[in-house]
């Protein structure tokens, strides 16, 4: 059985920046993305995808959260790996699944998607940074201090990006992608979004195996 990867990507669009955000409410958050990472064994080289939203609608994410269950289902695993995910991935994976399931009035969703996140070991890797720091680290941080190097970051025109610059460049691909509005730099922006992602993504195999002891600890 294999190890799988998981970080989602949210969008916002009725939350304005007057808002105070409530994190653990999955009404507040919509997906657009999820990124999964699958190492077969231990030794093998992990296998990033991104599963992309297919437009604005409501059936978009719908389409999204069932091609996630459907990705797992056909992936093998044992044990799931996240970075804070107890309190944001996998929470909303749920939540919205919940959510949506209701607003398309199919029941069988959630319970299909929470049958494939039922596996032996789900590991917030986040918890472990806590328990050896006494607090919470940026991913950045942790690996940097765990693997010995930083992800690489993702620029967009120039500029850094950090992850308060997701919902609104994931919602202009979003518009793009549903035919509303014509951007000459849809794909350069998806190419952007999913570097981002695949950034969040690969460092958990590494931080994972640090923390088993697999590979050299920090100096």
């Amino acid at each position: 059985m294999g190890t799988v990867a998981i970080d989602i990507e949210t969008i916002s669009p009725g939350v304005d920046e007057s808002t105070e955000v409530d994190f653990l409410n999955s009404r507040e958050f919509e997906l657009l993305c999820v990124g999964v990472g699958y190492r077969a064994t231990r030794t093998s080289e992990p296998e990033l995808e991104v599963l992309w939203r297919p437009g604005i609608d409501t059936g978009d994410e719908y389409q999204l959260l069932a091609r996630f269950a459907e990705w797992l289902a056909e992936h093998p695993v044992d044990k799931i790996l996240t970075y804070n995910g107890t309190d944001f991935d996998i929470r909303h994976l749920r939540g919205r699944a919940s959510i949506i399931s209701d607003e398309v009035r199919d029941p069988s969703l959630p319970e299909l998607l929470h049958r494939e996140l039922t596996v032996p070991t789900h590991r917030d890797l986040m918890h472990d940074v806590i328990r050896k720091h006494g607090h919470r680290l940026s991913l950045e941080d942790a690996v940097e201090a765990h693997v010995g190097e930083r992800p690489p970051d993702t620029r967009w025109r120039g500029e850094l990006i950090s992850s308060s610059d997701i919902p609104s460049l994931g919602e202009e691909w979003l518009t793009h992608r549903s035919g509303l509005v014509q951007l000459d730099h849809a794909e350069n922006l998806k190419a952007t979004l999913e570097e981002y992602v695949n950034a969040d993504i690969g460092p958990l195999f590494s931080l994972a195996d640090v923390f088993d002891g697999r590979e050299h600890p920090e100096t």
